[in-house]
């Protein structure tokens, strides 16, 4: 019998890109699926969903991510809208089961107020007893004025949509939920041995080619490095001058994507064998790579790794230095710390580049993740949460 599944989001590609396979093969079982979806999703995600439009205020943000003082209020204005949104779909159409992102907050709490199975995805590191993302790499910088502030407002929220009896402040950040969906091979995941059988680990969904305009450039350029930090620490104007001068001093070919912070007059004048762009069409360009040099976004590592490339990572935050380590605990990338110098990149590359056990190995891993089918087995575990 076919059900409807609502699935929570957060505005973030990061989070999104690995759910999409997975939702459309739901849909192609003939389930119906709700999709939360702010403006700047809504063209993509109605793709292979239905989307739950709303304005979502993290679509216009433009805040610091060590800030806790803005973050947090940004965070809890997200989860007000969310929730109104989504709490409109479970009165209309009742949904089977909440899929619910591990940042998206107002779907653990609608699964609560309508007694609605929850199942939750990690596109990022996932929590037990054994290890923590925030207490192990310290990815937030709380402060007791800051979370005080915070745990009141949210106290507020819930008295609000009528669960300050049954969920704590205190909740909003420490949850679970019974049902876990882990975007990425559970050796990725720091401890993995130590997650039961409340999580399934699932091979990544990873985006088709895009067929870019830029894919005759990227075709004929060899061997490429492609650099990116991302949607958010984009940025730093020196981090790009120095990638692009230590990589195209080797006589390598050079593509970056610079966001919407640095322009490419910002870089400088560079090569023929530089391409600049705002947004690069990633797969595209990872599929004709020799390395990536990235902040260690665990979906686009994912993304490079599917295509056997090599990562050199510069984290930016705790999560990233937690990816950092456990790529370069697999063997299948290496760490760079900064500052370094376009000499220092240039010499890391040339290593990684030549290095032949790591060329197999991440042969093989790109085998593994190429070879499973992560939207089927996205779709399988949200089944088994289905009610009877």
């Amino acid at each position: 019998m076919n059900k409807h599944v609502l699935f929570a989001s957060t505005p973030a590609w990061g989070h999104v890109y690995p759910v999409l396979a997975g939702l459309a093969e739901l849909a192609r079982r003939g389930h119906r699926v709700s999709c939360l979806a702010s403006a700047s999703f809504a063209p993509e995600i109605g793709k292979v969903a239905g989307a739950v439009t709303y304005d979502s205020p993290m679509d216009s943000a433009r805040v610091e991510l060590s800030d806790m003082d803005t973050v947090l209020p940004l965070m809890l204005q997200e989860t007000r809208a969310s929730y109104s949104a989504l709490e409109s779909v479970v009165r209309e159409c009742r949904p089977d089961v909440i899929v619910s992102d591990v940042l998206a907050m107002s779907g653990w709490l609608l699964g609560r107020a309508y007694d609605i199975p929850v199942v939750r995805t990690w596109p990022v590191f996932a929590s037990n007893a054994e290890f923590s993302l925030h207490q192990d790499y310290e990815s937030r910088t709380d402060t007791d004025e800051s979370m005080t502030a915070f745990f009141g407002d949210v106290g507020a929220f819930l008295d609000e949509i009528g669960l300050a009896a049954e969920v704590s402040p205190e909740q909003f950040f420490d949850n679970e939920a019974e049902r876990n969906i882990v975007l990425f091979p559970r050796e990725v995941q720091p401890r993995g041995e130590t997650f039961d059988s409340r999580f399934t680990f699932i091979t990544p969904c990873i985006r088709p080619a895009e067929q870019s305009p830029e894919l005759a450039w990227l075709s004929n350029s060899a061997p490429l490095a492609v650099v990116s930090l991302g949607t958010v620490f984009n940025e730093k104007i020196g981090f790009f001058r120095t990638c692009v001068e230590g990589v195209d001093g080797l006589g390598w070919y050079v593509a970056a994507a610079l966001g919407d912070k640095v322009s490419p007059a910002d870089v400088g004048p560079v090569s023929e064998r530089v391409l600049l762009r705002a947004k690069l069409p990633m797969i595209d360009s990872l599929r004709h790579a020799s390395v990536a040099i990235t902040h260690g976004g665990l979906t686009s590592t994912m993304e490079a790794l599917a295509q056997g490339v090599p990562v050199l990572i510069a984290p930016q935050i705790g999560e990233q230095r937690g990816v950092a380590d456990s790529i370069e605990a697999l063997g299948l990338g290496v760490r760079l710390d900064e500052p370094f110098t376009a000499e220092e990149l240039a010499d890391v590359v040339k290593q990684v580049a030549e290095d032949a056990e790591m060329a197999e190995r991440l042969t093989r891993f790109a085998q593994r993740l190429r070879g499973g089918c992560g939207g089927d087995e996205f779709a399988d575990a949200v089944e088994v949460a289905f009610p009877a």
